[in-house]
C-alpha cells in the first residue's frame, strides 16, 4: 500500500490529497482499484475527521469507474466512525 494505517496523520492526508487529485479523471482509477480496501479502511476506521472527509473524497471520485463501484461494493466494513457522528 503507498500509505499504512500506521503512518503518520499528515503524511497519511498528503497522500490521499494527492491521490484524490490524481483520480479526478478516470486515468488512473484502474490502478487504484486494488487499494479499494485501504481508502475504505481510511474512511471508516480513522479518528481523525480531515484523513476520514479525504479518504470519502477519493472513495467518492472513483465512483465514476463501474470497475470500482463493482469491486467496491463486494467489500464488508465491520465497523464504521461514521456511526458516531450522528
Amino acid at each position: 500500500m503507498l500509505v499504512s494505517l500506521h503512518t503518520d496523520a499528515a503524511v497519511q492526508l498528503a497522500s490521499l490529497q494527492a491521490l484524490t487529485n490524481l483520480s479526478v479523471t478516470s486515468a488512473y482509477h484502474s490502478q487504484l482499484i486494488p487499494f479499494a480496501d485501504a481508502f475504505i479502511d481510511f474512511a471508516a476506521t480513522s479518528a481523525d475527521v480531515k484523513l476520514t472527509l479525504q479518504s470519502l473524497r477519493l472513495l467518492a471520485n472513483l465512483t465514476f469507474s463501474s470497475a470500482f463501484v463493482d469491486h467496491m461494493l463486494q467489500q464488508k466494513v465491520s465497523y464504521c466512525h461514521l456511526v458516531d457522528w450522528f
